[in-house]
């Protein structure tokens, strides 16, 4: 079975910055992080975690364990999912949690910049996936460390106007030659494609 997920960047509009992904049911959580990392550009610096309804709410999935949080022992077994407060991500399967379209759950990316992604199960298909297809999807990719999506917005403000006062700063920060501007509404399907299956090869050789 594939899972068919629209995931949205929230907060982001004009456009809204969203990506539709078909994977196979039975990866981990762990493996779908991976997956949102290339979808949206991500390096994978920052913590991460997935929740039902975002901060506050439980099971949280995650491989971001510290001495304060690390999962109580009778959570890490996946036979008391989802009746505990928290998962390793690398031990729950989408299966575990997805059970019918519509279901959502949040990914939060960079516990600071507070990255918010609203993860949806918008179809089931009887396909055998082995490699995750990106099948779509708008706006750019994002940017590490930027502020969140204000903070992104703010930065494509300014690197996209010479007279904005942050513009030299962010133009410089980026790398980007004098004039270039920011396409908010780029988006490479190939180019993204190409590379979830480059590092889904190297992820299968390394088990």
């Amino acid at each position: 079975m594939a899972f068919i997920f629209k995931i949205k960047i929230d907060g982001s509009s004009k456009p809204p910055i969203w990506r539709k992904v078909k994977v196979n049911e039975s990866i981990t959580f762990g493996d779908f992080h991976l997956v949102i990392q290339i979808l949206f550009g991500w390096t994978d610096s920052h913590l991460f975690e997935f929740t039902p309804k975002g901060w506050g709410s439980c099971p949280r999935i995650t491989l971001s364990f510290d001495e304060e949080y690390e999962p109580d022992e009778s959570f890490s077994e996946r036979d008391t999912f989802p009746y505990g407060e928290l998962y390793r991500a690398d031990e729950i399967r989408l299966s575990d949690y997805f059970k019918e379209v519509k279901q959502k759950i949040v990914y939060i990316y960079d516990f600071g910049d507070d990255w918010q992604h609203i993860v949806e199960l918008v179809d089931i298909a009887d396909d055998a996936v082995l490699l995750p297809v990106c099948l779509a999807g708008k706006g750019s990719n994002l940017e590490e460390d930027c502020g969140g999506i204000g903070g992104f917005y703010n930065m494509v403000e300014a690197v996209n106007n010479p007279k904005h006062p942050e513009h030299n700063e962010y133009r410089q920060w980026l790398g980007m030659k004098r004039g270039e501007k920011w396409d908010i509404n780029f988006f490479d399907l190939e180019e993204t494609n190409e590379v979830l299956r480059e590092i889904w090869k190297l992820k299968e050789r390394e088990k």
